[in-house]
């Protein structure tokens, strides 16, 4: 292996547009694999009541299930306090030596970049690479530093996906089947 992409979140629940991403950036930079990196406590993220770690590793590894481009690493659930990136991407950089790393973020997290911890560094362990929608621009100190690269929009949220749980609606065809089951049958989120 020689060229690892990682995808972090939440994932609380992983859906069918992080699969998409992962699958674009697998493609589109000829990645070996994608690790997803659920986060234990995102400092951005810290108000909003998180799934338990055991739970969303669960259901990642539900939603990844038969894909072998794809894996997921818990290094950031086995880590106290906040999941900042830098120290995620550093221990990986440890992990996978000699292995060339893509960091994969979404647009919506591009113009928060300059606010993560060390950002800069970021940019020395790893390639970061986004997707940018059609209707926004990105501008920063990091533009010239972040590669962009298209894929199908899809307009799918966690958040939006444990709002129509909690209402008994269906969540068929936002996450993948055995996902949807695991909500279902484990009553999470509602």
């Amino acid at each position: 292996m020689t060229r690892l992409g990682i995808l972090g979140g939440t994932f609380d629940p992983p859906h069918i547009g992080h699969l998409i991403l992962a699958q674009n950036a697998f493609e589109n930079f000829k990645l070996d694999k994608v690790l997803f990196v659920p986060a234990a406590i995102q400092p951005h993220k810290q108000k909003r009541k998180v799934s338990p770690p055991e739970v969303r590793l669960r259901l990642l590894q539900l939603a990844l299930e038969g894909d072998d481009r794809f894996d997921i690493s818990d290094i950031e659930l086995k880590r106290s306090g906040p999941s900042y990136t830098i120290d995620s991407l550093r221990s990986l950089q440890k992990l996978y030596k000699g292995i060339k790393l893509y960091f994969i973020i979404g647009g919506d997290n591009i113009s928060d970049i300059a606010t993560w911890k060390d950002p800069d560094k970021i940019f020395e362990i790893a390639d970061v690479v986004a997707v940018l929608r059609p209707d926004s621009q990105f501008e920063g100190p990091f533009k010239d530093r972040i590669t962009l690269f298209n894929m199908p929009q899809i307009e799918i949220s966690s958040s939006e996906i444990r709002k129509l749980v909690g209402q008994g609606k269906s969540v068929k065809y936002l996450v993948p089947d055995k996902v949807e089951k695991y909500i279902r049958e484990n009553r999470i989120y509602s």
